[in-house]
């Protein structure tokens, strides 16, 4: 009877551990996809901006004055300013959101000419 005690106390132990570490993995996995989701949105914001010309680049971010609400999640704010010359540009894609209480952002920089250069 000890015998049987002990065993049912070895695999609780085990299987408490195994449990932890699936809701661990579950909870990275979800962290990991939400910062993927991020970055792909500001990319696809600074792909968009980098084939426009510099002139309609800083309207288009005018425009955005009101940050881009995306899936009810995401925020995106884009900002174009100067840099060593006049035809260079530097875009600037800010997605953020809140998990769990806590403020979370990714930035993108980049040069561009514009029209895709």
């Amino acid at each position: 009877m000890i015998e049987v005690l002990i065993a049912m106390a070895i695999f609780a132990i085990g299987f408490v551990a195994v449990g932890s570490m699936v809701l661990s993995t579950t909870r990275n996995n979800t962290a990991g996809n939400i910062i993927t989701i991020a970055t792909m949105r500001a990319r696809e914001k600074m792909e968009y901006l980098k084939t426009l010309p510099i002139q309609q680049m800083e309207t288009q971010c005018a425009e955005d004055f009101e940050p881009e609400r995306l899936n009810g999640i995401f925020k995106r704010v884009c900002e174009i300013s100067a840099s060593f010359s006049e035809t260079v540009k530097i875009i600037e894609v800010t997605v953020s959101w809140n998990r769990l209480g806590q403020n979370r952002q990714v930035v993108l920089r980049t040069l561009t000419r514009g029209n895709g250069a």
